[in-house]
This record gives C-alpha cells, structure tokens and sequence, in this order.
C-alpha cells in the first residue's frame, strides 16, 4: 500500500469533550483520504477520549502511560508513515486546508525542515474579554498578521509541520522526554536551529484554539509560562531574552521589572498592525498577565537552583 504524505500526530489527555470535532474537521480537509493519515496519541486518559476516538474508524488510537506531549509526540512520529508530520493539538479547531497548506509549501521548499502556522480564535471575541486578553498573549508571535523580517526562533507545537526524513532521520531530533514544564517546543527547536535547519512562518495555515475565558484560568496561564521560563529559556544563553532569566533568585528580582515591561511591549507592537484598537484597550489585563507571568519567573528561579542544588 502506498504511504501517505503528511501524517497527523495528536497526543491527547482527558480530550473527550473537544476532540470529536478536531477529527471530524480533519476527515474533512482538502486533500484526498489517501494523503494523509491520522494518529492520536491517548497520554493516559481517565476520560472517555479513547472511546470518542475509537468511534473514527479511519484514526489509529495509540496509547501510553503519562509520560507528557513531547513523549506523545515522538511515540507518533515513530509509528507515522508520511513523508511530513503535522503536529496539532486536541483543543483546536482546524481550516479545511490546513493539510494542503503545509504540504504544498513543503513540496515546493525541499530546503525548509519545518514550518509553523498561525492561530486564530475560533469565533470573534469581545473587547475587554479576559478570552481576548488571553488569546493577544498566547499567540502574539504567530497571528495571521505576524510579519518575520528573519527566520522564527521557534514555532509553537500546536501547528507545526516536519520533513521526517530531515528532522529524524537525519538529524535525530526529538522532543524533550519527561519534561517537567512545557516549554518543549522551544527546545525542540533550538535544536533544529542549532544543526542548520531552517524554519517558516506560515500565516495561511490556521488553526483555531480554545483560550481561557476567565481572569484566573488566564493569570494561572500566565504563570505557568513564566515558571518553566527559567528551566528552558533560562537555560539557553543564546536565546532571545535568555539573560531576563539567571539562575540566581536574587538577580532575577532586577529582571523582573523589564519581564513585565518588554513582554507587555511585545505583544502590543505585536498586534499593532492588525488589531490596534483591541489590544491597547486590552493592555490594563495583558499587564495584569504579565505580572503574573513574572511571580511565576521568580518562582520558577527558585525552583531551579533547589533543584540544582
């Protein structure tokens, strides 16, 4: 039997409410059924996720005890038959060309390893929402609108597509087994970038992701990031904005005032081209975010030096 081209990798965790509609977009895409296949990754579900995913005849249910997504991940791409792997997440509504997208690109760029898409929401959210807040945060380096003068430092995992044989087989690059915080897509990556392969920014590959709705869904968010900062970031000297990161506690409390002030900027200037209006009426909860994003840094700090000492 013929293999496919793209092969589509979903690790999963208790995704029983959203993930029938991931894969019913996905059993609708452009492409022919006979160009992609789909994989999902079950992490230990408690959840009734194997069982919405068992009802699609056409997706190979895989299972694993929990060992996290970047352990998720590498157990698909083991098992993938494509040429390509598209990694997306179980919370994500996709655009019927998705797939198309990233092969095409590929197919017609044999140079570039991966390539990243951009991420909308999945229906128009209101100003002043702690949704839309959340969502100019999260996505603010991979909206349609983002423009790269120079190739991406990273692309986040939720729609990001490889050349198997370049990535793995070549280069042997996998995502970061047992990682205690995310962050793995940074490191995977870094490493791509450190062997020479080239990465792009796709803005017409969409997909839509669910953010959080409430302040303390987004501030816990937040916080969340800036605590695996230290451990990933923090542990790359040649990364952007790795020295907003030392790994004593003490200077990181002079860091922390630029943290809050640069990331706020960040994401401002970001969306500035595309949705001026929302998102500087949107900066008193973007700043709040930060400031969460920053005691989360501190405390990630202090995480790290007890663990290495």
């Amino acid at each position: 039997m013929t293999p496919p081209e793209l092969t589509v990798v979903i690790p999963c965790f208790n995704a029983g409410k959203l993930i029938t509609r991931l894969l019913e977009q996905l059993s609708q895409q452009t492409l022919s059924p006979d160009q992609y296949e789909i994989i999902v990754i079950d992490d230990g579900s408690t959840d009734d996720t194997t069982q919405r995913v068992a009802a699609f005849n056409h997706v190979t249910l895989l299972t694993q005890d929990r060992g996290g997504p970047g352990t998720a991940r590498n157990f698909g791409v083991e098992r993938a038959r494509g040429k390509l792997v598209l990694f997306v997440d179980s919370d994500l509504e996709v655009a019927e060309d998705l797939l198309e997208r990233h092969l095409k690109f590929h197919n017609a760029n044999p140079d570039i390893a991966a390539t990243g898409g951009s991420v909308e929401p999945p229906r128009k959210l209101p100003i002043f929402s702690w949704v839309l807040a959340d969502h100019f945060s999260s996505w603010f380096n991979v909206h349609p609108g983002t423009v790269y003068k120079d190739e991406p430092e990273y692309l986040p995992s939720l729609n990001l597509c490889i050349k198997k044989d370049i990535i793995v087989d070549q280069h042997h690059i996998a995502f970061p087994a047992g990682l205690k915080h995310t962050g793995e897509d940074v490191l995977y990556c870094h490493e791509m970038r450190e062997q020479g392969l080239k990465l792009r920014f796709l803005p017409e590959a969409i997909v839509r992701h669910h953010d959080r709705e409430t302040m303390k869904g987004h501030l816990h968010h937040m916080y969340r990031w800036g605590h695996h900062a230290p451990f990933v970031r923090g542990s790359l000297p040649n990364l952007k904005y790795g020295f907003l990161f030392p790994k004593s506690p003490f200077l990181i409390l002079f860091t922390t005032p630029l943290i809050v002030a640069g990331y706020t900027w960040l994401i401002w200037k970001s969306w500035l081209g595309s949705r001026p209006f929302a998102v500087t009426l949107s900066l008193p909860q973007i700043l709040l975010g930060r400031l969460a994003y920053a005691w989360g840094a501190v405390k990630g700090t202090v995480a790290r030096k007890r663990d290495a000492d």
